[in-house]
Protein backbone atom coordinates (compact mmCIF):
# COMPACT_ATOMS: atom_id res chain seq x y z
CA UNK A 1 0.00 0.00 0.00
CA UNK A 2 1.23 3.49 -0.78
CA UNK A 3 1.58 6.03 1.98
CA UNK A 4 0.61 9.60 1.28
CA UNK A 5 1.65 12.44 3.51
CA UNK A 6 -1.28 14.36 5.04
CA UNK A 7 -3.85 12.09 3.41
CA UNK A 8 -6.41 9.88 5.09
CA UNK A 9 -8.94 7.34 3.85
CA UNK A 10 -12.44 8.67 3.26
CA UNK A 11 -15.37 6.42 2.43
CA UNK A 12 -18.73 7.59 1.12
CA UNK A 13 -21.65 6.35 -0.90
CA UNK A 14 -22.77 7.74 -4.23
CA UNK A 15 -25.18 6.48 -6.83
CA UNK A 16 -23.83 4.33 -9.63
CA UNK A 17 -24.42 6.79 -12.45
CA UNK A 18 -22.47 9.55 -10.66
CA UNK A 19 -19.61 7.20 -9.86
CA UNK A 20 -19.50 5.87 -13.43
CA UNK A 21 -19.49 9.40 -14.83
CA UNK A 22 -16.65 10.44 -12.53
CA UNK A 23 -14.66 7.34 -13.46
CA UNK A 24 -15.05 8.19 -17.16
CA UNK A 25 -13.90 11.76 -16.56
CA UNK A 26 -10.92 10.54 -14.53
CA UNK A 27 -9.97 8.08 -17.26
CA UNK A 28 -10.29 10.78 -19.94
CA UNK A 29 -8.02 13.06 -17.90
CA UNK A 30 -5.53 10.24 -17.21
CA UNK A 31 -5.93 10.52 -13.45
CA UNK A 32 -7.48 8.57 -10.63
CA UNK A 33 -10.97 8.93 -9.23
CA UNK A 34 -9.41 9.97 -5.93
CA UNK A 35 -7.36 12.75 -7.54
CA UNK A 36 -10.36 13.94 -9.53
CA UNK A 37 -12.50 14.16 -6.39
CA UNK A 38 -9.74 15.96 -4.49
CA UNK A 39 -9.34 18.54 -7.24
CA UNK A 40 -13.10 19.05 -7.36
CA UNK A 41 -13.20 19.51 -3.61
CA UNK A 42 -10.42 22.11 -3.83
CA UNK A 43 -12.43 24.00 -6.45
CA UNK A 44 -15.52 23.99 -4.22
CA UNK A 45 -13.49 25.13 -1.21
CA UNK A 46 -12.01 27.99 -3.22
CA UNK A 47 -15.39 29.06 -4.63
CA UNK A 48 -17.14 28.96 -1.26
CA UNK A 49 -14.26 30.79 0.44
CA UNK A 50 -14.53 33.56 -2.13
CA UNK A 51 -18.29 33.80 -1.51
CA UNK A 52 -17.70 34.00 2.24
CA UNK A 53 -15.13 36.78 1.76
CA UNK A 54 -17.54 38.71 -0.46
CA UNK A 55 -20.32 38.29 2.10
CA UNK A 56 -18.04 39.54 4.89
CA UNK A 57 -17.06 42.54 2.77
CA UNK A 58 -20.74 43.31 2.10
CA UNK A 59 -21.55 42.98 5.81
CA UNK A 60 -18.73 45.36 6.76
CA UNK A 61 -19.98 47.84 4.16
CA UNK A 62 -23.53 47.66 5.53
CA UNK A 63 -22.28 48.10 9.10
CA UNK A 64 -20.24 51.10 7.98
CA UNK A 65 -23.25 52.69 6.23
CA UNK A 66 -25.52 52.04 9.21
CA UNK A 67 -23.08 53.55 11.70
CA UNK A 68 -22.95 56.90 9.89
Amino acid sequence: MRTYQNKHHTYFYMNDSVKDGLKKIAKYNHTTLSNLLEEGAKMIIHRETMKMREDMHDLKYIRNVMSH
